[in-house]
């Protein structure tokens, strides 16, 4: 079902998410893809890409110190939110989300997603831009 997906973003946690979206950005050539309002606090969530992968670059107040500068998912691309989630469900898959949830102002015109647990509790994103 999921083998043909390409990746669509890796998502990681930063103790200051403009500082390290700008050291992407100063040494490593990555380029800014978008800037959004973070919904977990007074922060801003970056991506930046460098054509082939793009980063995810959040911050969250109170963040437990092991999970700073870890990845904290991996989103895979879906043209059918709606179908992978079925899907999924009808597999028995640990779903970690509240179903099918949207950011309406991430992109133009918003995205969709959900995210399931691996055994190991890698968290893998299944991602509709709209």
């Amino acid at each position: 079902m999921f083998e043909d997906r390409k990746l669509d973003h890796i998502g990681v946690m930063a103790t200051d998410s403009e500082k390290d979206a700008q050291w992407y950005m100063d040494k490593l050539g990555y380029k800014l893809k978008g800037k959004f309002k973070s919904s977990h606090g007074d922060y801003f969530t970056w991506f930046v890409t460098n054509g082939n992968v793009t980063y995810e670059i959040s911050q969250r107040a109170n963040l437990d110190p092991m999970l700073q500068g870890k990845v904290d998912h991996i989103a895979l691309t879906s043209d059918d939110i709606e179908a992978d989630y079925k899907y999924c469900v009808d597999n028995g898959y640990t779903i970690s989300t509240n179903g099918i949830e949207a950011i309406p102002g991430r992109w133009e015109r918003g995205c969709r997603f959900f995210k399931v647990v691996s055994p190991t509790g890698e968290q893998i994103e299944i991602n509709q831009d709209l």
